[in-house]
C-alpha cells in the first residue's frame, strides 16, 4: 500500500486514518446514544467514542504498515508521562497570564465565584470535576494524535519525499496543521467566540501544539497543555453561562480587537518560550531538526 516514506504511503496513511477514525466514531456513537448519561460524567461520554476512534486508527495503521504508536508518539512510558505532567504545567502557566491579562486590563470580570454549576452537593461536584478532567484528556489526545501525531508527521514524509528539506518540510508541515486545525474549529456559537477569534485561537494554538510535537517527537507535551487549558477555561476560570462546576465565572472578550490579539499573542510567546525551555532541559539539546525517526524506519 505505499511505502513508508513514500508520498503516496503518506497520503494513504491520512485518508485511512480519518476514514477509520469517522467510522468508529459513529458506530460507537451510535452505541453510547442509547446508553443512559448521567449529568455527573459531563463531557466524558462524548470523548469516549473519539477514543475508540485513536485505538481503531492506530491499531490499523499498525496492521496496515507497520507504523505503531511510538511512530505517531504515543509511546507511553517514564518519559511520556513526565512530558504530559510539565505540559500540564505549562498550560497552567499559559492560562494564568491569559487570565491576568484579561482582568488587567479590564477586557473581562469575575462575575461570581465557586459556582457548583447544575450540581448541588460537593460529591457530584467531585465527580464532575473528575469527570470533566478525565473528558479533556481524551480530547488533547484525540485532537492531538490526528492533527498532529498523523498529519504533521505525513505531511513531513511527503514533503521529504520531494527533497524538500526536514527544517522546511516540519515547519510548513506545522503551519498545514495549525490552519487545518483553526478551520475545523470554526464552531463559534459552542463558546460565544466570533468567528474570527475562535479561528485565530485555534490556529495559534495549533502552532504551538505542533512545536511541542514536533520538537520531542511525541505527543506528551502538547496533550498535557491541551488538557491543563481546556480545564482552566472550564473548572478554574469557567464561562458565566456554563453548566460545570468552577472556581471562578469570568467574562471573556469575544470579538476581535487589538487588545484581544495582544491577549492571544504575549501569553502564547511565554508558552512557546516554556516548551523550549522544557525541550532543553529534559533533553539536553533543542533539536535543529525534527521528527528525526521519519524516514529511519
Amino acid at each position: 500500500m505505499g511505502g513508508e516514506t513514500s508520498i503516496g504511503g503518506a497520503v494513504t496513511r491520512v485518508v485511512i486514518t480519518a476514514v477509520t477514525f469517522v467510522a468508529t466514531l459513529a458506530a460507537v456513537g451510535l452505541v453510547f446514544a442509547q446508553l443512559p448519561s448521567p449529568d455527573v460524567l459531563t463531557n466524558l461520554p462524548n470523548q469516549l467514542p473519539m477514543l475508540c476512534g485513536v485505538a481503531a486508527a492506530v491499531l490499523v495503521l499498525s496492521y496496515a504498515f507497520g507504523t505503531g504508536p511510538a511512530t505517531y508518539g504515543l509511546s507511553l512510558g517514564r518519559r511520556w508521562l513526565g512530558d504530559f505532567a510539565g505540559g500540564a504545567v505549562i498550560g497552567v502557566l499559559f492560562q494564568a497570564l491569559s487570565t491576568t491579562a484579561i482582568l488587567a486590563t479590564g477586557s473581562g470580570r469575575i462575575v461570581s465565584s465557586w459556582s457548583m454549576g447544575v450540581f448541588n452537593d460537593p460529591v457530584t461536584v467531585g465527580l464532575a470535576i473528575g469527570a470533566t478532567a478525565a473528558g479533556f484528556v481524551i480530547v488533547g489526545l484525540w485532537e492531538d494524535f490526528l492533527f498532529r501525531g498523523v498529519l504533521i508527521r505525513e505531511l513531513v514524509v511527503g514533503l521529504t519525499a520531494r527533497r524538500i528539506s526536514r527544517s522546511t518540510a516540519t515547519g510548513s508541515a506545522v503551519a498545514v496543521s495549525a490552519l487545518v486545525f483553526g478551520v475545523l474549529h470554526l464552531n463559534a456559537g459552542a463558546t460565544g467566540l466570533s468567528t474570527s477569534v475562535a479561528a485565530i485561537q485555534a490556529v495559534v494554538g495549533g502552532l504551538y501544539f505542533g512545536l511541542a510535537y514536533v520538537l520531542t517527537d511525541s505527543l506528551a507535551l502538547p496533550v498535557g497543555i491541551h488538557f491543563s487549558t481546556n480545564l482552566w477555561t472550564t473548572v478554574v476560570f469557567g464561562q458565566p453561562e456554563s453548566g460545570y462546576p468552577a472556581a471562578f465565572r469570568l467574562t471573556r472578550p469575544f470579538d476581535l480587537s487589538a487588545d484581544l490579539i495582544v491577549m492571544l499573542l504575549l501569553p502564547a510567546a511565554v508558552l512557546v518560550a516554556a516548551i523550549v525551555l522544557w525541550v532543553r532541559v529534559t533533553r539536553g539539546e533543542v533539536p535543529d531538526v525534527s521528527l528525526r525517526s521519519v524516514g529511519e524506519q
